[in-house]
């Protein structure tokens, strides 16, 4: 079962151009985005009040929310690992 996968459009405006290409690349993985499934380093988020998950992608971090009935994929935040420790913790 594929997933589409959404990114809020300003997320990509402050990727580096030489990473940006990798990102998008590996936010394709996202259609099949439950941790231990397809491709790609995922990972659901403990300790939050709703269901997030990660993706890791180099030195960045992708942060999602999957609504399973409709088949969609969330992606609301893109931040290098040391951003992503600074505003969500250890991850």
């Amino acid at each position: 079962m594929n997933f589409e996968v959404l990114v809020l459009p300003d997320l990509l405006k402050n990727i580096p151009p030489d990473r940006e290409a990798l990102i998008i690349k590996s936010l394709k993985k996202l259609k099949d985005p439950y941790p231990g499934t397809g491709e790609g380093d995922k990972e659901e988020i403990k300790g939050t009040d709703d269901v997030v998950y990660r993706l890791r992608i180099g030195d960045h971090r992708a942060f999602y929310r999957i609504e399973k009935e409709n088949l969609k994929v969330y992606v609301f935040d893109i931040l290098t690992s040391e951003q992503a420790h600074k505003k969500y913790g250890r991850l």
